[in-house]
Parts: C-alpha cells; structure tokens; sequence
C-alpha cells in the first residue's frame, strides 16, 4: 500500500478543490457554464467562496488532516481526541471566518466550548461526519471491525450524533476501509450497505429521515440503465439528491463511484458536475475510485498546483497512517 494512501488523500483534495467553486449552484447552471468540470476553476465564478484562492481546498481535506495527525500523536481514535482535532483545526486555519466550516459542527463545537458534553451536544444530520470518515477509516488497523465502528462513532458524535448522519458516516468509513485492503467491487459496496445498517442504530438520537444503505441500494439497480455521464448526474442531481444532508451527500458520491469505478478523474469531475455540495461529493467519490483503482489518472499540474496553492505534504500523512495501519 506504499504510496496508495498518498493519492488517496491527493484525490480527496483535487476532489475538495474542484468541487470548491461550483458549490451550491445548480446542476443546470454548471452545465451550462461548464459542461463537465474538467479545470481547478476561479473561485469568482461562485456565490458562496469568492474570497478563496484557485485550487484551495475546504473543511473537506482540512479536517480529515488534521484528524489524521491527533489520531496519529494520542496512539488512537477518543471522542476527546476529535474535539481537541476539530478545535484545532478551526482555532489555526480561522474556518469560522473563511465561511467553509458546516452550520451543525460550528454549533454544536459553539457548544463544546461553553462546556456541554461532547456526546450531547451534536444532532446534525448534515454531511460534517461523513465528510471526515476517511481518518478513522486510515487510523485503525486492517479488519479489526470493533475497532473502526468505534472510531467512526467517535469521529461523529460530537457534532452529528443522529441516526440520519451516523448510517452515512458508517457507511464510507466501512467502505474505506475494505477497498483499502484491495476489496472488489462487490466487496466495497457489500461493506458500505453494511456499514449504513449499523450506524443507523449507534446513535441514540433517532430522527426522521431517508436511509442512507436503501438510497445506495435503490441507485445501483437504476445506474445499470444509466449509459451517459449526463443521464447519470440528472439521476443522482434530481433522484438522489445533492444538498449537505449525509443522506444525500453519501448516496450520491456513492453513485458516481460506481459509475466512473476506477476513473479517479472521471469521478472527480463529474463530482465537482453535480450541482449541490459538489466539494464534498467530488472528494469522497475520487477517494473511493482511487481506493478501487489502487491509484489515480488526475493530471499532474492540477495535483501540483493543489499541492502548492495549500501547501499540502501528504507524505507527512501517509507516513502516519501507514504506522496506524500496523
């Protein structure tokens, strides 16, 4: 796995930093100033991050690098750690003030701060948890199951402890994690679906709401008519769903995972394509192919200018995760 963990994160980036300027805006209107996203974009073509820099990535990457690092330095994944993580990660890259940091983490890390309890003070259903589940994914070891549902409810409850956004989060966490190891393609899906079904019951706030697991299930039976990137973003854009709640965000970077399989770039283009939370989906669904693919077809300048413009060294994280992993 030398060198797989260092294009996984650099897909999850391209995929942040693609999907940045297009965020919110609709499939239509990205499609009709775009077509398929194949260029890291300016930022002021978008409503919402004008004030960021070509290429920069989000709360996406940030968090997930940051998670990495405190899992790596406390020897494991606590609920505590998270929190130390997260606040970190807002006290040093000033998230709050660049607009990028989710409405549900913002408040319920608000409340943290003024001293509530870090397993009460989350009810998100938004995709914060799920958007995070490839660091507990890369910081336990190879198929210790008990381990990984722990790390993933740990990474989550602090800010999203609902059975809406435990189920998603769950779900890519177990995903990674076997496509890590070198998993088919069945064998990915077969640990997401079972991932979905026991998150959804770790969460002792039980809100109503869209099941993750049945979303998947019901898009993999509909994609195989799907012949066209078009007809599959039309599906996923108005069928799946592409706003911030985990049970949409999931589902649909899920779905074109399955569509571009081992395409890594295909897959983060048609990510940052989508309309909706297009960062986020671009980055999930680019990890999950290049975990597949054992590796990624993203050109060489938009990596390097992502690299540079952040001043990201991914083998600094790889180096964590692989001593993680023994």
């Amino acid at each position: 796995m030398k060198d797989l963990v260092k294009q996984v994160l650099e897909a999850f980036a391209v995929g942040d930093a693609m999907g940045m300027p297009t965020e919110f805006m609709t499939l239509e209107e990205i499609r009709e100033k775009f077509g398929i996203v194949d260029a890291l974009l300016d930022p002021s073509v978008s409503s919402i991050h004008g004030a960021l820099k070509r290429g920069q990535v989000t709360d996406d990457t940030e968090q997930v690098l940051y998670l990495i690092e405190t899992f790596y330095k406390k020897g494991g994944v606590t609920v505590e750690g998270v929190v130390e993580g997260l606040l970190r990660w807002v006290r040093e890259t000033r998230a709050d003030e660049k607009g990028y940091i989710g409405p549900n983490s913002l408040k319920a890390l608000r409340k943290i701060q003024a001293g509530e309890d870090p397993r009460k003070a989350g009810r998100g259903t938004t995709c914060g948890a799920a958007m995070r589940a490839l660091a507990p994914a890369f910081s336990v070891r190879r198929g210790d199951v008990e381990t990984l549902k722990e790390a993933v409810w740990s990474c989550s409850v602090p800010t999203h402890n609902t059975n809406i956004a435990m189920e998603a989060a769950m779900a890519l966490g177990f995903g990674y994690h076997v496509a890590l190891m070198g998993a088919s393609l069945e064998e990915i899906i077969e640990a997401i679906l079972e991932g979905a079904e026991i998150g959804r019951r770790m969460s002792d706030n039980e809100l109503v709401g869209a099941s993750t697991g049945e979303r998947i299930r019901y898009a993999i039976n509909e994609l195989k008519e799907l012949h066209s990137h078009e007809e599959v973003l039309d599906f996923v854009y108005y069928v799946i769903g592409t706003t911030m709640e985990a049970n949409e965000v999931v589902p649909a970077a899920v779905s074109i995972f399955l569509y571009a399989k081992d395409d890594v770039w295909l897959a983060i283009r048609l990510g940052a394509s989508i309309g909706g939370d297009t960062d986020t989906i671009a980055a999930i669904s680019g990890a999950l192919s290049c975990l597949y693919a054992r590796g990624h077809n993203i050109p060489d300048n938009i990596i390097e200018e992502v690299l540079c413009i952040n001043n990201l060294n991914l083998s600094r994280y790889e180096k964590m995760v692989q001593k993680m992993l023994v």
